[in-house]
This record gives C-alpha cells, sequence and structure tokens, in this order.
C-alpha cells in the first residue's frame, strides 16, 4: 500500500472507478489469458487420459465495478492503493468435471505448467474437508503474466510483463449444480440476515448424496476409457493423429 493518509468511503469508492477506467481492458485481457491457458491445460489432460473434451469445461469472469464495490463494502472499506491488494479474485476461472478424481489429478497439470505460479498456501481443499453447508471444490490462488501497455519516462508506448493474483475453482458438475442452487437460496438470505440450521443441515445431506453419486461416475470413466482402448487397437480413433502420423 502506498499511501498514508486514511481515505474515506466515497473516496475509495472513486479509486475504484478510476481504476476500472485505466485498467479495465488489461483486467479483460487477464480473464482472457487466463481461460485460453486453463483451456490448453484441460484439452491435454483429456487427450492423455483418453476422455472427450466435453468431459472438462471452462469459464472464466472478471468481477463488474458494482460487484468490486459490494465486495468492498462487505469488508467494510478496508484501506488500498490498487484493489488487487485486498480482492484476490478481482479475476477468476471455474473448471468442471464430469469425474471426481480428475480435480487432483488437474491441479497437478496446473502445477506443472508454465502459465502459473500457483501459491502453496492458497489451495484450499473443500472436497476433503467441505464446508458446513456441504459445499466441495478445490480453489487456489495463481499468479498470471500479461503484457501491459505503458509509456515510459520518455512517453513512448512501451509493453512490459505484469502479473495479477486470479483464482481457480475446480469442481465436479453435480457441485456445480448444487453450488449454483445454494448460492441462489443459501448464500443471498445469508446476506440479508436470514439464518436457517435446518437449511444448512439439509443442503448439506444432499451435497453429501451427490458426493456418493460423483464417486459412482468414476465406474463410468473407468469404461469409457476402455472403450477408448479398444478404438486404439483397432485404429478407429478419431480426433487428434500423432506427430508421426501427420
Amino acid at each position: 500500500m502506498k499511501q498514508n493518509k486514511k481515505l474515506t468511503e466515497n473516496e475509495l469508492k472513486e479509486r475504484l472507478v478510476k481504476f476500472y477506467s485505466r485498467y479495465g481492458d488489461e483486467v479483460e485481457q487477464i480473464k482472457g489469458l487466463l481461460e485460453i491457458k486453463l483451456k490448453q491445460i484441460c484439452l491435454a489432460y483429456t487427450i492423455q487420459n483418453k476422455l472427450p473434451q466435453e468431459a472438462l469445461t471452462v469459464t472464466a469472469r472478471k468481477k463488474t465495478l458494482k460487484s468490486l464495490i459490494k465486495k468492498f463494502e462487505d469488508k467494510n472499506w478496508p484501506q488500498f492503493y490498487y484493489p488487487t491488494e485486498i480482492v484476490k479474485d478481482l479475476v477468476g476461472a471455474r473448471i468442471t468435471s464430469w469425474f471426481l478424481d480428475d480435480i487432483s489429478n488437474l491441479l497437478d497439470y496446473i502445477n506443472n505448467t508454465s502459465h502459473f505460479e500457483v501459491a502453496d498456501k492458497s489451495i484450499e481443499d473443500y472436497i476433503k474437508e467441505p464446508k458446513p453447508s456441504g459445499y466441495r471444490g478445490l480453489h487456489l490462488l495463481t499468479l498470471v503474466t500479461y503484457d501491459s501497455v505503458r509509456r515510459d519516462k520518455g512517453k513512448e508506448i512501451v509493453i512490459i510483463p505484469k502479473k495479477m493474483i486470479c483464482e481457480i475453482q475446480i469442481r465436479t458438475k453435480l457441485q456445480d449444480a448444487w453450488g449454483d442452487i445454494t448460492h441462489e437460496f443459501h448464500y443471498k438470505a445469508k446476506k440479508l440476515g436470514v439464518a436457517n440450521p435446518d437449511l444448512e443441515e439439509f443442503l448439506s445431506d444432499v451435497s453429501n448424496r451427490l458426493f456418493q453419486e460423483d464417486k459412482t461416475l468414476i465406474k463410468f470413466r473407468n469404461v469409457y476409457q476402455r472403450m477408448a482402448d479398444d478404438k486404439l487397437l483397432q485404429k478407429e480413433r478419431e480426433g487428434f493423429r500423432d506427430d508421426e502420423e501427420m
């Protein structure tokens, strides 16, 4: 943080508006880069593991100015110079997977690529330790390198590499659907001050049942991969060819 003077709420809001006015295009660029890089990782993963590309889907989003202001309101307006000092999920992406056991394997792929710098301490494993509401998923923070357009001291336009922290969430399609319902009927109610322990227990019970179904679906994954192996043996493979065949 670069300032010493404590800013008022209105001054902090004005700073957010200026940030979006100046860096909005870069934030959009980072969102696009994050999505492209994760899609490349998912493509490599599905090919390596004999899965259809549809088994993994990637979506990316950036917080709007309105949602960013709401985030700071919820945090009671902490002091900042850049909002990224406080908010680590200004840009984020979600990977949804057909199969539960692909989640931890995807984390290995993300860690092993040069695209990202994952902070180990940032990894939150809500699959091993679900939230009280039953939420399951894997969250992590990573640095993403992007090209920033600036003027140097000689007023010339230059492109320099910059890094920004982004959030990545990985969860199964069943838990993703559960999360959408939870967001609408649970978290929004909590923000309005409505708390219901019975609802919390019910949602957790639903999540537990879906988790059992996720474990059952792994059997389908194994069957699909055996079918893919049979196609390879019969030379009926579709899609990508090996380099030596091209």
